[in-house]
This record gives C-alpha cells, sequence and structure tokens, in this order.
C-alpha cells in the first residue's frame, strides 16, 4: 500500500472534490470519518470518552460526516488504517513492540497524523513524554522535533486560535515532527482529553485549569483543528490548496517562507 492507496482507501466511498492534479479539497457527503485512539501497553484509557465527545462536535461544527463514536484500536491491527488521525494518550512510561513500531511509522509514513497527548494531571507527565520521544527516535531518527509555529495552518483550519488549549495550560504551544513539509507527529503538552473526557452519565470529570469552561471550548476548536488538518488536508504539502482553504474563509495568511 502506497501514500495514495491509503488516503483512498480512507476516503473510500466519499464523493471528493478535487484541485487539478488529484488534490482532495473536500470530504464528500456520506463520508464517515473516524476518530481512533491508540490502544497500547500503558495508560492507553486516560480519559475515557474524550474521542467519542470531539468526534460528535466535529460532526455537528463542520461538513465531515463522522463517525458518532470514536474507537480504539491496537497498533498492529488493519483497523488502524481505517483513520487518517489518531490520539495516542498517555501520563506514564510506555514502550511499544517491534510490531507495533513498524505499524505506526508505516501508518505515519502513508499520511496519517498522529497526537500524542500528555495527559498528567499536576503538569506535563515526564515519563510519558520521555517514552513519546525516545520512541520517535527511533521510529524517524533523522527527524526532530520542534516548536509548531503560532502562524501554522493547524492553528487556521477551522478555527482561528492563538495557543493550544486543554485541560491545562502547560505550555502556550504544541511540538511537531515534520515528514516534507506535513506535520505527521503532533506532540501536545496540555491535556487536551483531559478537558473532552466524560463519565457514563455524560457529565464532564474534569473543570480546565485555568479557564474554566471557556478553556473547554477553545480545547474543543483546537480538537476540531486537528481533525481538519488531519482529513481535509490530505495533500498538506500543496500550499496553493492550504492558501485556497484559507482565502476562502476570508482570512489573512502570510506568504508561504
Amino acid at each position: 500500500m502506497n501514500r495514495r492507496q491509503f488516503l483512498q482507501r480512507v476516503a473510500a466511498g466519499a464523493a471528493l472534490l478535487a484541485l487539478p492534479g488529484g488534490v482532495a479539497r473536500a470530504i464528500g457527503p456520506g463520508e464517515r470519518v473516524r476518530l481512533q485512539r491508540a490502544r497500547y501497553s500503558g495508560a492507553w484509557s486516560v480519559n475515557p470518552g474524550a474521542e467519542t465527545l470531539l468526534s460528535e462536535e466535529i460532526r455537528l461544527r463542520t461538513s465531515i460526516d463522522m463517525a458518532r463514536e470514536g474507537v480504539a484500536v491496537d497498533l498492529t491491527s488493519k483497523d488502524l488504517f481505517g483513520s487518517l488521525f489518531t490520539v495516542f494518550a498517555g501520563n506514564e512510561p510506555f514502550t511499544l513492540t517491534d510490531g507495533e513500531r513498524a505499524a505506526l511509522k508505516r501508518w505515519i509514513g502513508l499520511g496519517g497524523l498522529l497526537v500524542f497527548d500528555n495527559c498528567g494531571q499536576t503538569g506535563v507527565a515526564p515519563g510519558y513524554d520521555e517514552s513519546v520521544r525516545r520512541e520517535l527516535g527511533k521510529m524517524f531518527p533523522q527527524e526532530p522535533i520542534s516548536r509548531v509555529s503560532p502562524e501554522h495552518v493547524l492553528y487556521r483550519t477551522f478555527y482561528r486560535l492563538d495557543y493550544p488549549a486543554g485541560r491545562a495550560i502547560n505550555k502556550p504551544f504544541v511540538e511537531g515532527m515534520r515528514l516534507g513539509k506535513r506535520y505527521a507527529v503532533i506532540l501536545n503538552p496540555n491535556d487536551l482529553t483531559g478537558a473532552l473526557a466524560r463519565d457514563p452519565s455524560g457529565r464532564f470529570l474534569a473543570t480546565p485549569t485555568p479557564g474554566g469552561e471557556n478553556q473547554r471550548e477553545m480545547a474543543i476548536r483546537f480538537g476540531v483543528n486537528l481533525m481538519m488538518y488531519a482529513t481535509c488536508l490530505h495533500y498538506k504539502d500543496d500550499q496553493v490548496h492550504i492558501d485556497t482553504l484559507l482565502h476562502s474563509r476570508k482570512w489573512k495568511i502570510r506568504p508561504p517562507e
């Protein structure tokens, strides 16, 4: 399977509109897009229900036809390749198996966006953060991790945002790892899923600090932007497509560097 086949598989059944050269620029009617959470040997299930809430919000706020519930997938399962967006939540150290590492590297290389969500309760969980960086170093030893510019399209794909909100604001930025011109991996220090997690009765499990419900709304908006970046910008290295998307919303953007 190559990258184009992967994207076509994810978009199977969709009526994709295309720019010249086959660049996908919209999600067609009837498309079912799935938000998935990585299941691994570690604290993968922290902040339960967050992926389902985000799926609901994306479905209500955008034209993306989301599956109504998020799902958990094993990294070595073929189900991993059924979505372009995977959340890897955790707050403890972990180690991937060789098989998990190989599958995840292939999925990322084919076009997937992996979001590592640090769910530390009293700040950034250092053991989880160290594990993330170690595993990325094994999978992509030549690719550096760097801070994502506040001017990057990630903060403008749907909502115009100034910072990546979560249950906490441990840092006013996220980091990322690029493959070519696209960010293929995002490292989020602010416990995004913690702002979205709910108990079985639907009540939120935590109050975002310091901003309360307004901060929760900003966290939802950041989650929407992440999904839009992963799903709608299939060809993220096509600057013409990105500019067209942003100008169609009458937003000001700077020319590419």
